[in-house]
């Protein structure tokens, strides 16, 4: 069977513009030409096709599949296994940012006042994208039970504190859009009224955790955080700890 580079397209359900890429790859050049110079496509070239689509479908690139194909000894059972474990890794990369996804939209769901803006929206993923490295700092500085709270499994309990870390960037753009400086009491009572009610003063507020070591290790993190908001917060957390020590002595 001889056939021009039409006709060998469309017995192979691809296009003249696939097959020309191809060749141009060198990945399937076919070794035949007719009279008119033309490229003529022989049954070994189905073969090859189908080699290359074959790899296509295990997720290698056109440049990927050139390096095997190049190479006599190439073997494909290492190319399956190679491969199932890329795909796995890129699932559980999907996977996570699907769940991701998710929990913004639950969080923007509670927004009653439609306020939802990308920014924060962006700091809030930011933070559940770090959170296993996070998780994994704190094992030294607090409780197994305070890091199950602050990053709860319990899908209520997350979205909950997802909505409420989404609650307490916001308030910090509203402060900054409207020049209220972090000792403002609406500032310190909606600080309060959002610490409260989540596991997060625990965390903030540890008596027992060495804060200098700990502020050392989290510096990384707080270049996904905007300075003046991570400034703002600093300073709004102090006022409040501060606040929190007199009336306790009182």
């Amino acid at each position: 069977m001889r056939l021009t580079v039409s006709k060998f397209a469309k017995l192979a359900n691809t296009t003249v513009r696939t097959l020309r890429h191809y060749r141009q790859l060198g990945i399937l050049v076919p070794s035949q030409k007719n009279e008119n110079e033309h490229y003529i496509y022989v049954n070994e070239d189905f073969k090859r096709l189908h080699e290359i689509q074959l790899l296509q479908s295990l997720g290698l690139s056109l440049n990927e599949i050139k390096v095997c194909l190049d190479n006599p000894n190439y073997s494909f059972n290492e190319i399956i296994r190679v491969q199932e474990q890329s795909l796995r890794q890129r699932r559980e990369a999907i996977d996570y940012s699907l769940a991701s996804i998710e929990r913004i939209k639950l969080v923007t769901e509670q927004d009653q006042l439609n306020e939802s803006n990308s920014e924060i929206l962006m700091l809030l993923m930011n933070s559940m994208r770090v959170e296993q490295a996070q998780k994994k700092l704190l094992q030294k500085y607090v409780s197994v039970d305070i890091i199950h709270q602050v990053f709860p499994e319990d899908i209520t309990k997350q979205t909950y504190l997802d909505g409420q870390l989404y609650n307490l960037l916001l308030l910090v753009h509203r402060a900054i859009v409207n020049d209220l400086k972090p000792d403002h009491p609406f500032i310190q009572q909606q600080l309060h009224g959002i610490l409260a009610d989540t596991p997060l003063s625990n965390l903030i507020f540890n008596d027992g955790v060495d804060n200098e070591e700990l502020y050392k290790n989290v510096k990384p993190y707080e270049s996904l955080v905007p300075k003046h908001t991570m400034d703002f917060l600093k300073e709004a957390f102090e006022v409040l700890n501060t606040n929190k020590n007199s009336s306790l002595k009182d």
